[in-house]
């Protein structure tokens, strides 16, 4: 539903700017009143890990991975003990096991709570801010879990993760995402300029995964316009100014970082990112602010993100 209230119906085929600009569109062009989504079949997956090196990994990827047959997701966890800091990887890769192969009828199709919530949430937090912590959960991850884990699981079931294991329940701190998006052929240079850069900032950091993401055919706002690596980093902050301070240094740093090796941030997090630099990272935003202001002229449907970012200062 637009400003003016009427209903338009957007797909890539009708309305195509309006859907474009929709998605990622941050609720700035109306309401999203309803969705037709595809979805994929709630298959059974076997898993494989590979522990490497960071610089092996794509290669790792593409030479044992890939190409095997009935792929069906695969991401990876980076190493935070400090000894070994972002050298090492995980990469876990889920296969679709056929029907009547062995281990498909073991395999129980009803969501089910997930295991050992209490032992993972303490080895999760318990690295929150012990480098005995990260190490423990490195080994548990790498040397532990595999032999706990199932080996063959729903698609359903591995999507269904308890938030128990992971949230923060103290008052003076919060959880703090960051993802940034770096073309395959500058995944080293950013790994290394990112280790240098927390090295230097010391941020409490619980976690890095990293996932592959296609290129984005559809958004106007994309931040995937080729096929990229994204590393998710998870982080720990202080509910205080200077923690607050701290995270803003730190979040810039890593930006310009991503910028240095064509990449992108990720736009729904924190509003810690310069005007510069957001408009380095995504061209596209003058456009995309002035199409706003075509579907929403009385500028209806706003936000601090618009505000920060895209709102013309009528005073000036």
């Amino acid at each position: 539903m637009l400003a003016d209230g009427s209903i338009k119906h957007c797909s890539r085929d009708q309305n195509q700017q309006l859907f474009s600009l929709a998605l990622g569109g941050y609720g700035l062009f109306g309401i999203i009143l309803d969705v037709e989504l595809r979805i994929v079949p709630n298959e059974i997956y076997r898993l494989e890990q590979h522990i490497v090196p960071v610089d092996k990994s794509l290669g790792t990827f593409d030479n044992q991975i890939k190409n095997q047959p009935g792929l069906e997701m695969v991401y990876a966890r980076m190493n935070i003990v400090p000894d070994n800091f972002l050298n090492e990887v995980i990469l876990n890769a889920f296969y679709c096991l056929p029907h009547g192969e062995k281990g498909h009828k073991n395999v129980n199709n009803e969501l089910t709570e997930p295991s050992l919530i209490g032992l993972r949430r303490a080895v999760f937090r318990g690295s929150a801010e012990s480098d005995y912590g990260k190490k423990l959960r490195w080994n548990a991850e790498t040397k532990l879990q595999p032999s706990l884990i199932d080996k063959t699981i729903s698609r359903n079931q591995l999507m269904n993760e308890s938030v128990e294991v992971f949230e923060n329940r103290t008052t003076d701190t919060t959880d703090i995402l960051h993802e940034y998006f770096v073309p395959r052929h500058r995944v080293v240079g950013f790994v290394d300029e990112m280790r240098s850069i927390l090295t230097k900032h010391q941020p409490n950091l619980l976690n890095v995964t990293v996932r592959h993401v296609n290129r984005d055919h559809d958004s106007f706002l994309c931040y995937a316009d080729q096929q990229m690596i994204c590393f998710v980093m998870l982080y720990v902050q202080k509910k205080t100014k200077i923690g607050e301070f701290e995270m803003k240094a730190l979040t810039r740093d890593l930006i310009d970082a991503s910028l240095r090796n064509e990449g992108r941030y990720y736009l729904p997090y924190r509003l810690h990112a310069t005007r510069e630099q957001f408009y380095r990272a995504y061209p596209q935003a003058a456009e995309f602010f002035a199409l706003k202001r075509k579907y929403d002229p009385e500028e209806l449907f706003q936000n601090q993100f618009y505000t920060r970012y895209g709102k013309i200062d009528k005073n000036q």
